[in-house]
């Protein structure tokens, strides 16, 4: 029996994976937030979720110019977020003018969003995404519309694989078949002027892979109809060496840049007054705004959140520049749930201008954050300034089965999206007044002038861009940017306070494997 039992739940096992999703393109970087749920599932006219015809809950809105004039209508994408992944079916879109189009937006009913977040209300900016073929069972299927009659043929075609590229119909007095045309939606229109339909007529629909499946349409009775068969995705369109799961995408480096950048928020701050996210009064060199608040005695922070959450992997520490009003001798920076490890510069903060440096080995963090706290720890009144907050991005990081900042949108449509890593941070200069630079890191002190080497300080997010239909991935710099200009030099603090165990997270994203069902759906291929 326990022999018997094993063969079961090895079966189970192979089954499940053979009916897996397997990727059709290389990770990217998306925007993805909740939405209610819909009585019908939108633009695609699948009708009901739940009906006859209908892709179940696991669905998703795109934003106008992702989802193509309907081209994507039924295709199927992985979306990860901070607490997961969900595969969702596309039924629908936002238009330009209500949704943003820099670059891909998945508004995900209630049942997917919460499988990528814990939060039903927040953004997550940095969503990965990827396109995947979908779990689909059986054949692909077809209904006639209502609104059909001899004279005008109209097909709602569903339960595709992967995606459709086109569908055609040959009528029984008809020499060749007839392209029908695409309704911005799943459903698919034939009519010449003048022409009736003579049944029985052939409907072939073919893949953007290659595949096509056949039915003979009888009538126009609104029976759901089935195909041939369903689409496989072929094996040189399965994306090799894919990452088991895209981790979220990369944030842009800049936190702060004469301006909170989009998704950060300053929420979370505590005991504090006179908040001015854009003090046009006092700046460093280079910026021409800086945020700006008095922190209101030892319990007081500053708190920068990020909707969605972040992935430290992709980045070494921050970088930026702060002044007080006062002598400052208890700043700490460390993230909101790791309090006890942090950082905190090896001279006091003054009344000038200086860039500081946070290394986040020296840190305890996890790979996903959603927060960083700049707190005061003494019983003062301090009125800070602190600008040019950015990301210092890994130079090390593996973007095995990541899409570059050359993959285009137009790819996801056909699956031509190849291997890539993404490289080209661009340089933001950040300055300061004098000339030290001292950083400590346990108790090995070393020092030097200025003009210091800083791995990808940048102010480019590199999003995709509506124009251009660019994708993100997971930006990672390969060079070294010197973050100083000619005119001033800087001056860099950076200490570390020891706990009894020294926590961080690698900084080397982890190489990414291939799933076991993935592999075995190959082999079925």
């Amino acid at each position: 029996m326990r022999l018997l039992g094993s063969l079961i739940l090895t079966l189970s096992l192979i089954a499940s994976a053979f009916s897996s999703s397997v990727p059709l393109t290389l990770c990217m970087s998306g925007r993805a937030q909740g939405t209610e749920s819909l009585n019908k599932s939108g633009s695609c006219e699948y009708g009901a979720y739940n009906g006859p015809t209908g892709p179940g809950t696991l669905t998703a809105t795109l934003n106008e110019y992702f989802y193509s004039s309907g081209v994507k209508c039924g295709d199927c994408f992985e979306v990860s977020g901070p607490k997961g992944k969900t595969v969702v079916r596309v039924v629908n879109f936002c238009s330009a003018g209500t949704c943003p189009s820099e670059k891909p937006l998945f508004m995900l009913t209630p049942d997917a969003f919460q499988e990528i977040s814990t939060d039903p209300l927040s953004v997550v900016y940095d969503a990965g995404f990827r396109k995947v073929s979908c779990d689909a069972s059986g054949p692909i299927k077809a209904q006639v519309s209502a609104d059909s009659s001899k004279y005008y043929v109209k097909l709602l075609v569903f339960n595709n694989e992967v995606g459709i590229q086109s569908v055609t119909i040959k009528g029984k007095d008809m020499s060749s078949p007839v392209i029908m045309a695409r309704q911005g939606s799943a459903q698919f229109v034939w009519s010449q002027a003048g022409k009736e339909m003579m049944f029985p007529a052939t409907v072939v629909v073919s893949s953007q892979y290659g595949g096509s499946v056949t039915m003979t349409l009888n009538s126009l009775s609104m029976d759901i109809l089935k195909f041939s068969g369903n689409f496989v995705a072929p094996k040189s369109s399965i994306i090799k060496n894919a990452p088991e799961t895209c981790s979220l995408s990369a944030s842009p480096l800049a936190i702060y840049q004469n301006g909170l950048t989009e998704g950060w928020n300053y929420w979370s701050s505590r005991s504090y007054s006179q908040i001015n996210t854009t003090d046009s009064s006092s700046h460093s060199v280079g910026s021409n705004k800086s945020l700006s608040l008095i922190l209101m005695g030892s319990s007081s922070a500053l708190t920068l959140a990020r909707s969605g959450d972040f992935e430290t992997t992709y980045f070494t520490g921050i970088k930026f520049n702060m002044k007080a009003n006062t002598t400052m001798n208890g700043l700490r920076v460390y993230f909101p749930n790791e309090q006890d490890k942090y950082w905190t510069p090896s001279s006091p903060i003054t009344t000038s201008w200086a860039t500081y440096t946070v290394p986040f080995s020296s840190l305890q963090h996890k790979t996903i954050e959603s927060a960083i706290t700049f707190a005061n720890t003494e019983n003062i009144i301090a009125h800070i300034n602190i600008d040019n907050i950015h990301f210092i991005a890994s130079s090390s990081a593996v973007t095995t089965g990541y899409a570059n900042v050359n993959e285009t949108a137009s790819g996801l449509a056909t699956g031509t999206a190849t291997s890539g890593s993404a490289s080209g941070i661009a340089s933001s200069s950040i300055s300061a007044s004098t000339s030290v630079s001292s950083t400590t890191t346990g108790t090995k002190t070393t020092a030097g002038g200025s003009g210091i080497s800083t791995t990808g300080i940048a102010g480019s997010d590199g999003s995709m861009a509506a124009s251009t239909s660019k994708t993100t991935s997971n930006p990672t710099a390969t060079g070294k940017t010197t973050g100083m200009t000619a005119s001033a030099s800087s001056i860099d603090h950076s200490e570390t306070h020891q706990s009894e165990e020294h926590h961080s997270s690698s900084s080397i994203v982890k190489v990414s494997l291939l799933l076991v069902s993935a592999a075995l759906a190959f082999a079925s291929l």
